[in-house]
């Protein structure tokens, strides 16, 4: 019967297994370490790109909402003009100026409508990205920033509501079309302009057909004054609430993006 013998195996002492353990515990933290700083690096570098691109978005708002707040005011003045014409003027033989103001206040819509745009916004929330922005103050200002376009929407929805029950039969049983479709064919062959206010300032309005005020018996000036006040108190109001307010947020979160992010 054979019998075999085990090498001897030379047992390590506790200074050896404790040399081991500290070997693998360094190699286990350092390479938690370097994984920690390279996720650092790569949502630093992303916080960045995401910030310049959402600053370009913000950006491009603020140049448009103050075109928009222009444009309200010129509208306002429209509607002031309209308002105060129809309550004492000649309504068989009008002033120059009246159907302009007629089409400001009950036709045109694209100078005073402000549609903020938020895909970058978007994108950020549904993504998860927005945990890349460490700055809490940039956080506030982003869901600032969200609220007041969410308020914005819905003010729009209000005017259109508003254009669409009240103003809409006024304007069918009583607006000169054929004259708007003189003046746009006009527009089209000299100015290619989708803003109906800039077609007074840079055409010939006299070259047209005087208009009328269609089924002129059944006109109540005093009907037509309040309507277009109406509607002048609701332009006007979000024009100093959520405009303004949206001025403001827009305003404080470009600040923000510049100063963490060193946007120039």
């Amino acid at each position: 019967m054979e019998v075999h013998h085990h090498p001897k195996v030379e047992k390590k002492n506790f200074k050896e297994y404790f040399l081991e353990f500290l070997m693998i515990f360094l190699a286990v933290t350092l390479g938690f370490f370097a994984e920690n700083i390279r996720e650092n690096i790569f949502e630093n570098t992303q916080a960045k790109e995401l910030a310049k691109s959402l600053y370009k978005e913000i950006y491009s708002d603020s140049v448009a909402i103050h075109q928009k707040i222009q444009g309200r005011f010129e509208k306002e003045g429209y509607i002031k003009y309209f308002v105060q014409y129809v309550r004492d003027s000649n309504l068989v033989n009008l002033s120059p100026n009246f159907y302009p103001a007629f089409t400001s206040t009950f036709i045109s819509t694209l100078t005073i409508i402000f549609q903020p745009k938020d895909g970058i916004l978007n994108q950020l929330r549904n993504s998860g990205a927005l945990r890349y922005f460490k700055s809490s103050a940039l956080q506030e200002d982003i869901g600032n920033i969200s609220v007041d376009i969410a308020n914005l929407r819905e003010g729009n929805k209000e005017e259109e509501t508003f254009r669409e029950s009240k103003m809409r039969a006024f304007v069918i049983a009583h607006y000169d079309y054929k004259w708007f479709e003189g003046i746009a064919a006009m527009s089209e062959q000299k100015l290619k302009d989708p803003y109906v206010e800039d077609w007074f300032k840079k055409l010939d309005m006299g070259a047209l057909q005087e208009p009328q005020i269609l089924n002129a018996a059944q006109f109540n000036r005093q009907e037509a004054a309040n309507l277009a006040s109406e509607y002048l108190v609701i332009i006007r109001g979000f024009r100093l609430i959520l405009y303004n307010q949206y001025v403001k947020t827009n305003h404080q979160l470009l600040e923000t993006l510049r100063s963490e992010y060193n946007i120039k």
